[in-house]
């Protein structure tokens, strides 16, 4: 088993000390998953243990000849190079092997009575076979197809960022590395590669620690959650879900203690007011305590990190947006076509699809940045937009922090009538006041991103449009927006690649299947996949059966008839199904008015579950039966 050691690791940028006397040990079969704020330094430590950043104190150990690979948050790659040269670069002698393997075999395709590539080709089949090579061949292959890249020999400065994101996730796993380093490796996939991803990291023989804003790759992947917080590092074992759990029962446990430590400092407080009556050992050792217990309370109060949503939002009508018959198109390219649709208040809409189908195309149609091809569109007189776009361009870079969200809204009134300044609401959004005199482009990038939500929350819109907005936001950010959003009175249209985000924050999806095709749908994202699932799962049956019913028949072989007990089922089948989906009904209507008995619930939703499977057993039954009766 290989180990890389840090002990008393800290680096600090500027006057922020981003790791403070962190002492922390990556084993092989270690699945870490960082998490914590943005501009807490998750990046930084990252860099730090790949080697590409100093630190200022302590040490990193690791064994001799381990190889560590590194995955940027926004992949750095020379646009002059194929897809082919870009993944295949490394170190390791037998990817350097792979690399000449794959060169060769496509020369090889375009001049195949080429003698002398012949015999090279031959020489290198024997290098592979002496190093053991086919394996890494075949890892390439099956990874490089996985993640969509098919045409290796085009140029990285061809291909969107989405595909170099691609591009660069290829190269680190095809080294198959002692550590692997991903940062936030998840962006800009589509749920298909993120799927796969899941499954090859879940199933890697080396160590691995990432930063990632999906929870549900946090549950899936990790076997270890570290959460970095004010420069220190806690270490929970087990995934995102037992860490929840954990941090949960520890903020019980710290409650409990800071009620404590509360009560003793009124005490001591009231002690201290009527004056100590002599300054003896015993009296001073008092007021040393009131003074810690005084710094401790202070130092809590100043760490708190918890954003708050605190935000009004303007009155809206009854018209919001109505699109009748529209179609939209880019680049001649059809985005959909033929969609009417009216939304209104409280409706929460989720836009997914293929990359490059037009998803950021139909947004940036519904905030009125992109015409409409034909149809017609209407948008309430009482519309205020809100459009959080994947690039933050509106942010003034050279400005100060708090001079811009000051231009932007200042003397904010809060929902309770309370005002507060800009600079309030930039320490209410975890910007403390050290930091609102930074200049816009010194932020981190989560910092910038957080900072352009508020300055779009702040204006009180009442229909949010959501382009990406998990890409770059932190997990506690995201679990804020998304309980403001589950109590958002307007409409809310998202686009996410984020299963969790889009499971918990909206309740019906648009499906964009390109060309101008599009399927609108009701319930969450996993409501889509088991769908989607299941109707794959039916297709695969029904060929089964073509397959089946294409064979010739014997001659000697008779038809199938019901046999007396099939015959009686068949003529109560129906009258069965129709009960149970009452019963069903019944179940769903009980459930759906309760909401505190949480034991009752779980009673009810086994009973649920149970005749969901009845009925699905009667369908199958059913479909069975009436093919005998044709």
């Amino acid at each position: 088993m290989k180990e890389l050691v840090i002990e008393n690791l800290s680096k600090s940028y500027g006057v922020k000390q981003l790791i403070d006397d962190v002492t922390l040990s990556i084993r092989t079969g270690d699945k870490i998953g960082l998490i914590g704020p943005n501009g807490t330094g998750k990046s930084s430590f990252l860099k730090v243990i790949a080697g590409i950043d100093n630190y200022d104190t302590g040490t990193i150990t690791r064994p001799k000849d381990y190889l560590v690979a590194y995955l940027d948050q926004h992949p750095e790659l020379d646009p002059d190079l194929s897809i082919l040269d870009t993944v295949f670069q490394s170190k390791a002698k037998v990817i350097q092997l792979v690399h000449q393997y794959e060169q060769l075999n496509r020369q090889l395709e375009l001049q195949p009575e080429n003698t002398q590539l012949q015999t090279s080709f031959l020489t290198l089949t024997d290098q592979m076979n002496h190093e053991n090579a086919w394996d890494a061949e075949v890892r390439a292959k099956t990874i490089l197809s996985q993640l969509g890249l098919n045409d290796l020999n085009r140029l990285v400065g061809q291909c969107s960022g989405g595909e170099q994101k691609r591009i660069g996730i290829a190269q680190v796993l095809i080294e198959n590395p002692d550590l692997l380093i991903l940062d936030e490796p998840t962006n800009h996939l589509d749920v298909a590669s993120v799927q796969w991803l899941e499954k090859y990291l879940a199933s890697f023989q080396g160590a691995l620690i990432l930063v990632t804003h999906d929870r549900y790759f946090l549950s899936n992947v990790v076997n270890k959650i570290i959460e970095l917080r004010f420069g220190k590092m806690t270490s929970y074992e087990g995934n995102y879900e037992t860490y929840l759990t954990k941090r949960a029962e520890l903020a019980v446990i710290n409650q409990k203690m800071n009620q404590k430590e509360d009560q003793l400092y009124k005490q001591e407080l009231a002690w201290m007011r009527k004056g100590a009556k002599a300054r003896t050992t015993k009296q001073q050792a008092r007021i040393d305590r009131f003074e810690e217990v005084k710094t401790s309370i202070e130092h809590r109060n100043q760490a708190s990190d918890e954003i708050e949503f605190n935000f009004n939002q303007q009155r809206i009508g009854k018209q919001i947006i109505e699109l009748d018959d529209i179609s939209i198109e880019i680049n001649q390219q059809k985005v959909i076509e033929h969609f009417t649709k009216a939304f209104v208040k409280g409706d929460r809409i989720g836009i997914i699809g293929e990359n490059g189908v037009g998803k950021t195309t139909f947004l940036n149609t519904l905030a009125g940045l992109h015409p409409i091809t034909s149809g017609s569109y209407h948008i309430g007189q009482t519309v205020q937009i809100a459009y959080y776009q994947q690039l933050d361009q509106d942010l003034p870079g050279d400005m100060r922090v708090l001079a811009y969200l000051t231009q932007v809204a200042d003397n904010f009134k809060r929902p309770d009538g309370s005002t507060a300044s800009a600079s309030q609401m930039l320490e209410q959004f975890n910007f403390p006041r050290e930091t609102h005199g930074t200049a816009i482009h010194n932020l981190s990038g989560g910092e910038r991103r957080r900072l352009y939500l508020l300055s779009l929350l702040i204006q009180e819109p009442n229909v949010l449009i959501l382009d990406e907005p998990t890409n770059d936001l932190d997990i506690d950010t995201l679990t804020v927006l998304e309980d403001y959003i589950l109590n958002f009175q307007g409409v809310v249209f998202a686009v996410s690649h984020d299963r969790y985000f889009l499971d918990k924050t909206v309740d019906q999806l648009l499906e964009l299947q390109g060309d101008g095709n599009y399927e609108y749908v009701w319930g969450n994202f996993s409501d889509y996949l088991d769908r989607k699932s299941d109707i794959e799962s039916s297709a695969a049956k029904a060929n089964t059966v073509v397959v089946k019913e294409e064979k010739p028949a014997k001659a000697n072989e008779k038809a199938k008839r019901m046999t007396y007990f099939e015959k009686q089922e068949w003529a109560c089948i129906q009258t069965d199904i129709e009960k149970v989906e009452t019963k069903i009904a019944k179940i769903q209507d009980e459930m759906s008015h309760i909401t505190s008995d949480a034991a009752k619930l779980i009673e009810l939703n086994e009973a649920l579950e149970k005749e969901d499977d009845t009925l699905l057993h009667l369908y199958e039954r059913y479909e069975y039966l009436s093919e005998l009766n044709e």
